[in-house]
């Protein structure tokens, strides 16, 4: 941190920490509807210093997404009951091998599915709470990390990824009304959020592949899942809210589809996606929000240019950065704020 910089307190999926306050020629929010629009954005906005990032939980007080666990493995059971161990070493949760499944069989799940409690007085203090924490800043947007989408969903009530493909195959209709049920749950759930907390960004988590291939077909994409997913993205997108669709997997078949969703960024798996290719087919009708997972300092300034000089060129672009070095951090959101404002400024003097 230099002698005389501007900074404030974020909050992270690890730990809180101090970023750097740029002296911006716009308003964060002018900039970041700029760069949805692909309307000549000045710098590209990131995770530390243009957000204030909020997990599923923390907004509506039910037991869900969550990365803040600690350094032992940890066993916990979310709205709907499912039971999932925590992994420090991966940084996230899998479904707790032989656990008991909230359901058999997706045909029971009209009348075995106990629905999460949406109760308005508790969303609205866990919202009101969020906003009185030290890194919560009010000139920074709110990005909601909205958690599980019609799939992952599925899987997880089901036990596991071969019952929920299997579901989908010897089920389908009973999974297609479980998902547009789910949507329909979702869509109260947002709309209670964003009315005491004014949302302008969610997450929205929905695993499509493996890094080989998709885990379903096209069929089965435009008969079960685009559908109810389709009907939350329009929703959420009615009332000014952005998206950022993060999906797992080689979903390469997939991404007609996702264009077709039209969340504002995709955030994909690099090492078995070629975003560049899928740039330059679609081209202002994509954008990508593209991770740091790394606190290698020389690594992170380096991929500050990359990625932008092959996906940002118009807008469509936003960076997330998992840091846990803050120094390091620190340096990486300086030389991406500086570098793309110096990006844009060559392309539009031009």
């Amino acid at each position: 941190m230099a002698e005389g910089a501007k900074y404030h307190l974020t909050g992270t999926t690890s730990k809180p920490m101090n970023v750097p306050v740029f002296d911006t020629p716009i308003s964060i929010r002018e900039n970041f509807r700029r760069m949805c629009t692909n309307d000549k954005p000045l710098w590209v906005p990131n995770s530390m210093t243009d957000f204030n990032y909020a997990q599923g939980g923390e907004l509506t007080g039910l037991s869900d997404i969550r990365f803040t666990f600690g350094p032992d493995p940890v066993d916990w059971v979310d709205l709907f009951g499912c039971i999932w161990e925590w992994e420090p070493a991966a940084g996230g949760s899998m479904l707790k091998p032989g656990g008991k499944p909230v359901l058999e069989d997706i045909t029971d799940w009209e009348t075995d599915i106990v629905w999460p409690s949406l109760d308005e007085e508790r969303i609205r203090k866990c919202c009101e709470l969020y906003q009185s924490q030290p890194y919560y800043q009010p000139s920074k947007l709110n990005y909601y990390d909205f958690g599980q989408g019609c799939t992952e969903r599925l899987v997880a009530i089901l036990g596991g990824y071969v019952e929920g493909m299997c579901a989908l195959l010897e089920e389908p209709e009973a999974c297609r009304d479980f998902m547009m049920e789910l949507t329909r749950f979702h869509i109260k759930l947002f709309d209670l959020v964003n009315k005491y907390l004014p949302t302008d960004m969610i997450m929205y988590h929905d695993d499509w592949g493996t890094e080989r291939d998709t885990f379903f077909s096209e069929n089965v994409m435009e008969e079960l899942v685009f559908e109810p997913t389709k009907l939350f993205f329009d929703h959420v997108k009615s009332q000014g809210t952005a998206i950022c669709f993060h999906s797992c997997g080689n979903n390469k078949r997939f991404i007609p589809y996702m264009v077709e969703l039209n969340p504002e960024y995709l955030q994909m798996q690099l090492r078995c996606n070629d975003l560049v290719s899928y740039k330059e087919k679609y081209g202002d009708d994509i954008g990508f929000d593209v991770t740091y997972h790394t606190n290698v300092r020389e690594v992170m300034e380096a991929e500050s240019h990359e990625y932008l000089n092959e996906l940002g060129q118009n807008g469509r672009f936003i960076r997330t950065i998992f840091g846990s070095d803050e120094e390091v951090t620190w340096d990486a959101t300086q030389e991406l704020y500086n570098y793309s404002r110096e990006f844009y400024d060559r392309k539009y003097s031009s």
